[in-house]
């Protein structure tokens, strides 16, 4: 499979030391700490803070908390994608530190395609204006099964955030729908995990298993890692 230059692999790039290359899980032993590090910088900074006082003054329901966003951020940093997708963008809380965390690891050509199905909102209200002048904001309002239909959305993507209808169904459509248009190494990212059995139900199914053991099967298993914090749970696709 061709990998893409900027986004391949990033654990491989960052880890100090190369003989932690040496079993299938110890990669991730960096990524873990990488996330946690960049979460904790985006936490403490003035960008939250203003964030924060954006969405208080706009209205809080329905809006990504402080500690999701900060992990969400933390993650798109890591991974660095030039493609993502989310659906239920609303009023851009999530979008901004996506775009943030773009914007930090200078991906002046990756794009956000935000969808958002509501009229009654105003889409991308809360993103500041020198991210949204940016070019990498791409707002669609509609809905996300037309897109699809339309063939209007990117068929090869690096990061896919779920945000939309809650709903037991529906997160387990966007899961199934989105996982095979992610690159090797690509992340699906869910919010409000906890609001029924989608997602621990969507990453059982990307495990194999070894009869004899009943160990994860590296070979046939479909993710590299997976985990949540939070309510955002996230899988690392297996190509």
């Amino acid at each position: 499979m061709k990998k893409m230059p900027a986004f391949s692999l990033p654990w491989r790039r960052r880890l100090e030391n190369p003989s932690q290359m040496e079993s299938s899980a110890t990669p991730f032993y960096a990524m873990w700490d990488a996330v946690a590090r960049l979460a904790q910088e985006i936490r403490a900074s003035e960008f939250t803070t203003e964030m924060i006082r954006r969405r208080d003054t706009y209205g809080s329901e329905g809006v990504m908390g402080a500690l999701d966003c900060a992990t969400l951020y933390g993650l798109t940093r890591w991974l660095r994608p030039m493609v993502l997708v989310e659906s239920g963008g609303f009023i851009g809380m999530s979008s901004a530190f996506i775009l943030k965390a773009l914007a930090d690891e200078k991906l002046a050509t990756s794009k956000l395609y935000s969808i958002e199905l509501s009229e009654d909102c105003e889409q991308g209200a809360l993103i500041p204006d020198e991210l949204r002048s940016s070019g990498g904001f791409v707002p669609m309002r509609g809905r996300i099964e037309d897109f699809l239909k339309g063939d209007q959305l990117p068929r090869s993507i690096d990061m896919f955030l779920h945000d939309s209808s809650h709903s037991y169904q529906h997160m387990l459509w966007e899961f199934r729908q989105f996982w095979p248009r992610l690159r090797d190494g690509g992340l699906l990212v869910s919010h409000d995990v906890q609001m029924n059995a989608a997602f621990p139900e969507f990453v059982t199914k990307t495990y194999a298993h070894e009869k004899k053991t009943g160990r994860r099967d590296v070979q046939r298993t479909s993710h590299y890692e997976w985990g949540r914090w939070g309510y955002l749970g996230f899988a690392i696709k297996k190509g």
